[in-house]
């Protein structure tokens, strides 16, 4: 019999990488032209993919104990957790920054601080989808 809820974690990967994507893009745009509509759009896509995320990381966790338990595994799945983590850190401070600080989108210098926030926290999903991709890819798990 085929189990369909395992493994669980790659089946709810996606939405959270593209909202994360998309809301990083999102606010960018809106901070770079002063457009409220887009970084309003931005932080709701952010937030939905950092609510993803944490259900991601959570079901990782779950299904960890189905991967191969050898050194390379290992060492790939807590460089994956570690940037997972991190990731989700990022996004969340992305989230509470606006909200502690009204005159961000205004100050040049916060802005760009802002900015560079969402370019780590973009980059974070980036590099954590190639580690997931190394463990699913290179090294199998979840698939052999």
């Amino acid at each position: 019999m085929i189990d369909l809820l395992h493994p669980l974690h790659p089946r709810l990967v996606h939405f959270p990488i593209a909202l994360s994507l998309v809301g990083v893009a999102f606010l960018a745009w809106g901070i770079l032209k002063r457009q409220e509509s887009w970084t309003h759009y931005g932080q709701i896509s952010l937030l939905l993919g950092w609510v993803g995320a944490i259900v991601a990381a959570l079901s990782g966790l779950v299904d960890q104990d189905r991967a191969a338990d050898t050194p390379v595994v290992a060492n790939a799945i807590n460089q994956h957790i570690t940037v997972g983590l991190a990731l989700i850190v990022a996004l969340g401070l992305a989230l509470y920054w606006p909200l502690r600080n009204r005159r961000l989108f205004t100050d040049p210098r916060r802005r760009w601080g802002y900015l560079a926030l969402l370019l780590l926290g973009a980059a974070l999903v980036l590099l954590e989808g190639w580690l997931g991709g190394k463990l699913v890819y290179g090294l199998g798990v979840g698939v052999r």
